[in-house]
């Protein structure tokens, strides 16, 4: 049995812990219990990965693992910036200002439930963007 720490053979026994027998480095004075393991092993954070990617919520992982969904979240996390490139855009943004934007829908003088909808439109010759505000089904004008 090595030290966790510093990986040295010698060590002796320094009571119990939780029912488990501790010991103590002679090298670095570390105090260690072999038999303890913290965590999760990385299967199970697997399967709550894949659990995440075909659509579960994290709350729901967190019930079928016994753990917590903050633990899922830092799962989920560590897996993607292992797994995942961020894809380059295709096209250089056009940039909008939001101020210019609300004086653009607010001129327009229709009523919607719950905000603007609006459609970017982009066309690809020319690189230009345009806003169009959408009407709900139920705003017809009769």
């Amino acid at each position: 049995m090595e030290c966790k720490k510093c990986g040295a053979t010698e060590h002796s026994k320094n009571g119990f812990i939780k029912g488990h027998q501790r010991y103590k480095c002679k090298n670095c004075g570390y105090q260690f219990v072999p038999t303890l393991q913290k965590g999760f092993d990385e299967q199970t954070k697997l399967i709550a990965c894949l659990l995440y990617i075909n659509g579960l919520s994290f709350r729901t992982i967190a019930g079928l693992l016994n753990t917590s969904a903050t633990s899922i979240l830092s799962w989920v996390r560590k897996f993607a910036l292992q797994h995942y490139e961020k894809p380059q855009p295709a096209s250089e943004a056009v940039v909008i200002q939001l101020d210019e934007m609300r004086h653009f829908l607010h001129l327009k003088k229709t009523s919607f439930e719950y905000g603007k909808h609006i459609v970017l439109v982009q066309y690809n010759a020319s690189n230009v963007a345009m806003v169009i505000p959408l009407p709900l089904k139920n705003d017809s004008k009769d």
